[in-house]
């Protein structure tokens, strides 16, 4: 291992043979070397433990543990426990960076003054997908402002693996991923954030998120999926947690961030054609719109209501519009609508 590692890489692997070099790869070419990786193979039966150790055994920085299977938030939290850097980084296995992200970043990380240094992403469906950034912006932020942002949905994503942490940020305040869950980055990020004190931000992409990979979890659904993310959109919003550090202008933006993310779950279990095999969700998730929403006249007098018009800035709008209208059902009859 390195002396005075400053950043540990966990790269948890599960049966991904196909994609795993080229992760590790994207790494290696790095001109920023104070790291070191921590492959966290989670019971693979492909190739994938080989490949693992095969790299082991050809750099002295990158080490592995075999492990039970467990799922992500299990493997993540076994690289934390394991790490020697002052901060981790996730990269999924099937994805990967470019190849200057870390000497981009390296001033930020070198200066130690940062919880969370936050970066972001492009959906790609190969390596023939080119990241384009806009104009370069950086900020920084309080935790609690950089979580707001997140809500917001600005440059500061939802996401685990476009964003290096301190580690301290985790075993200092109780803060693992949640074991045995889908969406685990919803369930964990706004606690990290919500604990920090200064994160870095900033809008470059250098993170390539492959959306073609048939096993990932975005490509199908099933119940766990739904009853997951659904679960973790009303923890978010919800929590005693959350609520006692937002002020009133605050709380209306996670309460838009928790509507929009009630119009997509709904609009997810639509286009899947599962409303009916899932309808005890499809239920919840409907009264949880039905009770968060309002006209524009009853928006003045009432409290804590949504309205169209607050919606317009969401990702979800036109499908929210679509709901009020009664209509959201139907328009995912129709084929190739959104």
């Amino acid at each position: 291992m390195k002396e005075d590692v400053l950043l540990t890489v966990v790269i948890p692997v599960y049966n991904v043979e196909k994609y795993l070099k080229r992760c590790i790869e994207s790494i290696l070419i790095q001109e920023w070397k104070n790291y070191d990786i921590l492959l966290v193979d989670d019971g693979s039966t492909d190739n994938s433990p080989q490949i693992c150790d095969d790299y082991a055994k050809a750099y002295d920085f990158i080490s592995v543990i075999h492990k039970k299977n467990g799922g992500l938030s299990a493997a993540r939290n076994t690289g934390i426990s394991h790490a020697e850097g002052e901060y981790v980084y996730f990269p999924d296995s099937d994805d990967w960076i470019e190849p200057d992200t870390f000497i981009a970043l390296a001033e930020v990380v070198e200066s130690q003054k940062f919880d969370i240094i936050s970066f972001n992403r492009e959906f790609v469906k190969g390596e023939e997908d080119a990241i384009v950034s806009d104009s370069l912006v950086t900020q920084v932020f309080e935790g609690k402002d950089a979580f707001v942002q997140m809500l917001k949905h600005s440059y500061i994503t939802g996401f685990a693996n476009d964003k290096i942490y301190r580690k301290s940020l985790f075993t200092d305040n109780d803060i693992q991923f949640p074991i045995g869950k889908y969406y685990e980055d919803l369930g964990t990020n706004y606690k990290l954030f919500l604990s920090a004190k200064k994160v870095y931000a900033t809008n470059q992409k250098y993170y390539h998120y492959l959306i073609d990979n048939p096993d990932s979890i975005t490509q199908s659904w099933n119940e766990k999926k739904f009853s997951d993310m659904f679960g973790f959109y009303k923890e978010v919003f919800y929590s005693d947690f959350v609520r006692s550090q937002l002020n009133k202008e605050e709380l209306q933006i996670s309460q838009l961030y928790y509507v929009n993310g009630l119009v997509h779950i709904l609009a997810s279990l639509y286009k899947s054609k599962l409303d009916k095999n899932y309808g005890e969700i499809t239920s919840e998730v409907k009264q949880e719109l039905e009770k968060n929403k309002m006209t524009c006249s009853e928006v003045k007098s009432i409290p804590n209501s949504v309205s169209l018009s607050q919606m317009k800035d969401q990702p979800n709008k036109l499908k929210y519009v679509l709901f009020r209208l009664k209509l959201l059902k139907l328009a995912f009859s129709i084929q190739n609508v959104f």
